[in-house]
């Protein structure tokens, strides 16, 4: 009897043992042990251990994976499909490409125009110089819509005013606004070379010769400035030209050469009527360093 009830036990183990090891789907190798009794995975299968212990078994990753990756700019690494900045991959998983940033259609930053020039070691921006708009007798400066009257002289258009563009190395009379509105600005000679607009310039002596010689011509008594004093206005008037100084001009042997520049002399009739035998109009060599008035002949 004995023999028969443990044949019978043998028997069934066995048909137990051989029915579970054909199971389609075998479970998976443990991949952790948690000592905590409270805390079972939801996915996992689980045994109860007398040791009050869990022991989490067969667990299945469904966790859907979304990763990204940086590539670094082009100057750590190298390559010649790469643009010139940062720019994010998506790899792994479908949809993640909505989260990232396209690239640049430009891997190169446009450099911006800029027009400079240089005085003195010092650079000065300036605008673009068009030419002005004449329209009979009148012109319009472009830099800065002033309006200006014109008088024929000779061959030559001439401004019938002195100009008022303002610039580096120019000033206005006593640092009055008002005086630069009625009588123009006040400049050094470097200063004088750059306040006419395109198209005009400084007068040449020849010029400025028959401009003395026309009455018609309007002048200005505007006065002059010399190391922040200004005086003279209303009595007299200093206007820059291109003209070489010469040995017979006023004060030549003073300031000739190249510490000086070539002026017209301008003092007002009432000046000089009590003044006999000077002279009203005149050439003279003077510093480049004081502030005239400028007079703009056309091209």
């Amino acid at each position: 009897m004995k023999k028969n009830l443990l044949s019978f036990v043998i028997v069934g183990a066995s048909t137990l043992f051989f029915g579970c090891s054909d199971d389609p789907s075998p479970m998976a190798p443990p991949v952790s042990i948690t000592s905590s009794s409270s805390v079972v995975s939801p996915t996992s299968s689980s045994i109860s251990n007398p040791g009050d212990s869990t022991i989490v078994i067969g667990v299945r990753d469904t966790t859907e994976k979304h990763q990204t990756v940086t590539v670094p700019s082009q100057s750590s690494v190298q390559h010649p499909d790469m643009v010139d900045e940062s720019q994010t991959y998506c790899i792994w998983t479908a949809g993640c490409e909505a989260t990232v940033k396209p690239p640049s259609s430009s891997s190169k930053a446009t450099p911006v125009a800029k027009s400079s020039s240089s005085n003195n070691g010092i650079t000065i921006d300036t605008p673009e110089n068009k030419e002005p708009v004449v329209q009979g007798l009148q012109m319009t400066d472009t830099r800065d819509n002033q309006t200006y009257t014109l008088i024929q002289v000779g061959t030559k258009l001439w401004m019938a005013q002195d100009i008022n563009y303002a610039i580096a190395n120019s000033e206005c009379y006593n640092e009055s606004d008002a005086n630069c509105a009625t009588n123009g600005r006040l400049y050094t000679f470097n200063g004088a070379q750059k306040a006419c607009p395109t198209g005009w310039r400084l007068p040449s002596r020849e010029e400025a010769q028959t401009a003395i010689n026309n009455e018609a011509m309007p002048w200005s008594y505007s006065g002059r400035c010399k190391d922040g004093d200004c005086n003279f206005m209303g009595d007299m008037g200093f206007h820059w030209t291109s003209g070489t100084p010469e040995s017979g001009d006023k004060k030549f042997d003073e300031n000739g050469g190249t510490n000086g520049a070539l002026i017209i002399v301008e003092k007002s009739p009432e000046y000089v009527k009590d003044k006999e035998g000077e002279d009203r109009l005149f050439f003279q060599v003077d510093s480049k360093t004081k502030r005239f008035s400028v007079r703009c002949v056309q091209d």
